[in-house]
């Protein structure tokens, strides 16, 4: 068969055609998706205790990252510690960033382990000491008259752990169960004595007080008179009580006097310039219980 010189024309039915544009279409739709995940997914990096993990993401946020890697509920301190029992702890996750930041490329997410619990501990209490002037030792001389003893003091801590080390112990309780025995020591020094914090002996008695220095003469007791030395009526204060004086200090009744009766102490000064200034004044007097 003869055919003449012009162009074979060939032509698409419509059905064809309809599907090529149709998967033209679909091709750049893959596209396009493909393109948007490209730019949506983010590269992070997650440190949880110490140890970095890289993740990508489309999560918007912190929260949703750390919802992604199932540690969402455990986030934030969900009970009071206080309400502890003894033993019990509280298990939690931190985390730097505040959940509602945005997920940036290359950011990078520090998430902390914490854990609280309440414990007890003993502790040692070491005895308080308590120094007597002895009125017959030499100054400067001293002898342990009881060693004393520790005491016992039970603390209970709140403690906080932080990736597995301790960052905080919190006191929220103490209780002595053993008191501590004073360690008593005797010294023959007025001045060391009279530096120790005072201790009450219970109602103070109100006296009429004047002051003598050295007469050459020992004390009603025998021993030497120095400072701490005070003169009483021994119906009112007992010869050898120990005493507290506001305005002179630790004392001993240790001497009498013919005109010291009933309410009246005579001090012991140095000299006489100080028992002049001294004068006479009314003084609260401590009877100190040993």
């Amino acid at each position: 068969m003869l055919v003449s010189g012009s162009a074979v024309s060939l032509r698409l039915s419509p059905g064809v055609g309809r599907v090529i544009q149709a998967y033209i279409c679909f091709c750049l739709l893959i596209l396009a998706v493909a393109m948007f995940m490209i730019m949506s997914i983010k590269q992070v990096t997650v440190e949880i205790s110490g140890r970095a993990k890289t993740y990508y993401t489309f999560a918007p946020t912190v929260g949703e990252v750390v919802k992604e890697i199932g540690i969402k509920e455990h986030v934030g301190l969900k009970k009071d510690p206080d309400s502890l029992q003894l033993g019990e702890s509280i298990d939690f996750y931190t985390v730097d960033a505040d959940l509602t930041t945005r997920i940036t490329d290359g950011m990078k997410i520090n998430i902390h382990r914490n854990r609280i619990m309440k414990i007890v501990k003993k502790e040692t209490v070491s005895p308080p000491v308590r120094r007597q002037w002895n009125i017959f030792m030499e100054p400067g001389r001293e002898r342990i008259v009881a060693p004393g003893k520790n005491g016992i003091m039970q603390n209970t801590y709140l403690v906080y752990f932080r990736n597995g080390a301790v960052v905080l112990e919190r006191k929220i309780e103490s209780k002595l169960v053993v008191s501590p025995r004073h360690r008593v020591i005797e010294s023959g020094s007025y001045e060391v004595v009279s530096r120790q914090p005072r201790v009450r002996g219970g109602k103070p008695l109100k006296v009429l007080s004047t002051a003598y220095t050295h007469t050459g003469y020992r004390t009603a007791v025998g021993a030497k008179t120095r400072r701490g030395i005070v003169a009483v009526d021994p119906k009112l204060i007992p010869l050898g009580s120990r005493m507290f004086i506001e305005g002179y200090g630790y004392a001993i009744a240790a001497d009498t006097g013919g005109l010291i009766k009933g309410k009246k102490i005579d001090v012991f000064l140095e000299t006489r310039m100080e028992a002049l200034k001294w004068g006479k004044r009314y003084v609260n007097v401590y009877i100190l219980n040993e």
